[in-house]
């Protein structure tokens, strides 16, 4: 007997464990996304990937230490011509082959940069080219935050959508009996009970496309929390309903601080730089070396590895550019004008921010007005609704009268839940516009 009980308690709670739902509210599913979602992944990687670019670039300028080993089988050794004559008159044209069959060399180099301009204009772009991943990271964090926020409000919607669904199911499941029975007793006619059925098929068949609709969107929402699509989970539908202020959605100022212009500012100062960088082509370098090494040689490959003979010498380089065929000029042409157009960009981006802000912010507007105005005409509807029901059901008033509240509360309910949905849009679009994603996860 307890070994029954113990195996009924531990299949229970694996059901459970199976079946639980974990509840997310809307801060939870930011937080789990940026924490998780795998294009921020990508994004951290290639900001780590520019910070590991700076030792990658400062390295022009560190001393280069390269090691040298070469081995030759000099198969057919060069002629070299004495022309006649060399070792006094009558002297005949020689032909002699100098060096012998095997030869090795093994030396070290160090090659030291003393100046290149090119390498220090590089060394500049290093941290432009490292804040500029850094911003688009923080980019891709806000798309995440305002993706995981519209799939969390789609959700809303549908639950929003459920409970009037709910509410007009549980009615007309109570009005349905009254009036097959006032039709059993001749008080009305056979199609106003057909009315009342097909008005509760209806809802019935819209809450099973609600359910059907409400699983695609808890699947969108996992997707952009990089949740695991298998996983179980159910969202707090508990939300603030207070209408916001407009205050905080006016100022076109705030537009400067938008990451979509740091971005492209960012840009062109590393453009600015690669092209100071481009330029530095046409300046001199000047470089230091420093080798040594040995070579061994002989007719017999063992002697080419014995009987050393030491080298070394150090010098400096200098390296003049005169004439490259036009290619540096051309190169710096065409930087120039792409540096051109990513200003006439920002100029242009700016002022598309901008008219998305008023738009966004009239849009909000009206959708407060409209809210408002809807959610006041629902509770009205839904008033007059319950009161026209209850007094049909009691006999005092005709059908028709019924059939006319039903169809005035539909219609405020169906008016409220589309003003719901622009008015939740419209905040959101707002707050992206004017960089208040962030207050979502504070």
């Amino acid at each position: 007997m307890k070994r029954t009980s113990l195996l009924v308690l531990i299949i229970t709670g694996t059901l459970y464990g199976a079946f639980a739902q974990n509840t997310y509210t809307l801060q939870q599913c930011i937080d789990y996304a940026l924490k998780n979602h795998r294009s921020i992944k990508i994004a951290q990687n290639d900001v780590e990937s520019a910070i590991a670019r700076k030792n990658e670039g400062r390295s022009g300028y560190l001393p280069q230490v390269n090691g040298q080993a070469q081995w030759d089988d000099n198969l057919i050794l060069q002629t070299t011509v004495i022309p006649a004559g060399t070792f006094g008159p009558g002297t005949p044209e020689q032909r002699i082959q100098f060096g012998n069959q095997y030869s090795t060399i093994m030396a070290v180099q160090l090659d030291q940069t003393l100046y290149n301009h090119s390498f220090i204009e590089g060394i500049r772009a290093l941290k432009p080219n490292e804040d500029l991943a850094k911003l688009k990271k923080t980019k891709t964090e806000e798309d995440v935050i305002y993706n995981t926020i519209a799939a969390y409000y789609n959700i809303l919607l549908i639950t929003e959508n459920e409970k009037l669904l709910q509410q007009s199911e549980e009615r007309l499941r109570k009005t349905l009996p009254i009036v097959k029975l006032q039709w059993e007793k001749g008080v009305i006619k056979k199609m106003d009970v057909d009315r009342v059925q097909v008005n509760y098929n209806n809802i019935v068949a819209n809450q099973e496309i609600l359910k059907t609709r409400k699983e695609v969107a808890y699947n969108n929402l996992k997707y952009n929390m990089a949740l695991p699509l298998e996983t179980v989970i159910a969202i707090d539908t508990n939300y603030s309903k207070e209408i916001v202020s407009l205050e905080n959605y006016t100022d076109t100022a705030n537009i400067k601080n938008k990451i979509e212009l740091k971005i492209l500012r960012q840009s062109l100062a590393l453009n600015q730089i690669n092209y100071k960088r481009q330029r530095a082509n046409y300046y001199p370098t000047l470089s230091f070396y420093a080798k040594y090494g040995g070579n061994a040689f002989g007719n017999k490959a063992g002697q080419s590895f014995t009987n050393w003979t030491q080298f070394s010498a150090i010098g400096f380089k200098l390296n003049v550019p005169i004439f490259d065929g036009l290619r540096n000029s051309s190169s710096l042409k065409q930087m120039q004008l792409g540096i051109e157009s990513l200003k006439e960009n920002i100029a242009q981006t700016e002022e598309g921010l901008k008219l998305q802000m008023l738009n966004s912010t009239t849009e909000l507007s009206n959708s407060v007005t409209n809210l408002s105005v809807n959610k006041e005409t629902l509770e009205l509807a839904k008033s007059i609704y319950n009161t026209t029901t209850l007094q049909y059901q009691k006999g005092v008033i005709a059908y028709s009268d019924l059939l006319s509240a039903e169809f005035a509360y539909k219609e405020a309910e169906a008016n409220y839940l589309q003003s719901l949905v622009k008015y939740l849009n419209a905040k959101l679009e707002a707050d992206k516009t004017n960089n208040n994603l962030n207050t979502y996860i504070k």
